[in-house]
């Protein structure tokens, strides 16, 4: 596993000031507030198509002079438990910081804020009557990353293309190395933890380890995993961004994850695959300026004209 010093690597993205801004309006859909960029900014064109870009905890605007198929603006909101929707603080904290639930706590909030974008997709389009059209776009930033990964199975169909930013296909994998429970004591590999029987965890498990991981939180973990691996769309576009020394996410999940899906794919079909990965040196747990402009130039990739 990559052990992480910030000296020295790529620093988080952040707007220079000089950066123009988009417009930003208000909507509740639902109960849940929710944040729209852009949309005041588009002219009286008609149209009937818009490019929507759903953020999962992460907010970035780019200037793209290419002429495109239709207007684009981003929609995001406050996850569960986050900013103006926070209720208890201590659920937003890990293992190593005294959340004995933190397991439970994240995954939950991952398949909340799951439901509530996919709230938002079914009934945006009755708020903007003025379009007929919805081309939605998934990109999602670590926690946000993890839901990204979640919403094609929640909304099938209804996305057109995801970007994954230090994000995990395999939560369980992932979450059972942070509890320590090491992958060689049943011959297999780190990210392929999400494969080994409960009963067998069990056996190995410490009694703290075994309260922290339960067989219910297991049991929903490891469908949505499975899900991510068998039923995350092919012929979807998908970009994933990902720090070559990120010890909280590493990258060799999405790695493993990629190379897996295209060895299930043959022949054509799997040259042809939509799916790439950036793994950026010198990098950590960060998205960084170099992975906020390859999504917004393959972002303008989808939709230009």
């Amino acid at each position: 596993m990559p052990t992480e010093s910030s000296a020295g690597l790529e620093p988080r993205f952040s707007l220079p000031p000089t950066t123009p801004r988009s417009s930003k309006s208000f909507l509740v859909v639902g109960g849940v507030q929710i944040y729209l960029y852009g949309l005041e900014d588009l002219d009286d064109s008609p149209s009937d198509d818009i490019a929507v870009l759903y953020l999962a905890h992460n907010r970035t605007r780019t200037t793209d002079g290419r002429r495109k198929r239709m207007p684009l603006i981003a929609v995001t909101m406050n996850m569960r438990n986050h900013g103006d929707r926070e209720i208890d603080q201590r659920a937003n904290q890990t293992w190593s910081n005294g959340n004995k639930n933190h397991g439970i706590d994240l995954m939950s909030m991952i398949s909340g804020s799951a439901q509530d974008f996919k709230l938002i997709l079914d009934y945006l389009p009755a708020y903007l009557p003025r379009f007929r059209n919805f081309h939605n776009i998934m990109l999602g930033v670590s926690l946000g990353g993890h839901t990204a990964w979640r919403m094609a199975s929640v909304a099938p169909g209804q996305f057109e293309a995801f970007a994954i930013v230090v994000g995990c296909p395999n939560l369980t994998s992932l979450l059972l190395s942070r509890l320590g429970v090491g992958a060689a004591t049943f011959g297999v590999d780190q990210d392929e933890l999400d494969k080994v029987p409960y009963d067998e965890l069990e056996k190995v498990m410490s009694e703290e380890q075994r309260r922290r991981w339960p067989r219910a939180l297991a049991e929903l973990v490891r469908e949505g995993d499975r899900k991510a691996r068998d039923e995350f769309p092919r012929t979807v576009p998908l970009l994933m961004c990902n720090g070559k020394y990120d010890a909280l996410v590493p990258a060799g999940f999405s790695e493993s994850w990629l190379n897996r899906r295209r060895m299930a794919m043959n022949g054509e079909f799997a040259a042809k695959s939509k799916a790439r990965i950036f793994v950026q040196d010198n990098t950590g747990h960060s998205c960084t300026k170099e992975m906020v402009a390859m999504i917004a130039d393959w972002i303008g990739d989808l939709y230009k004209q």
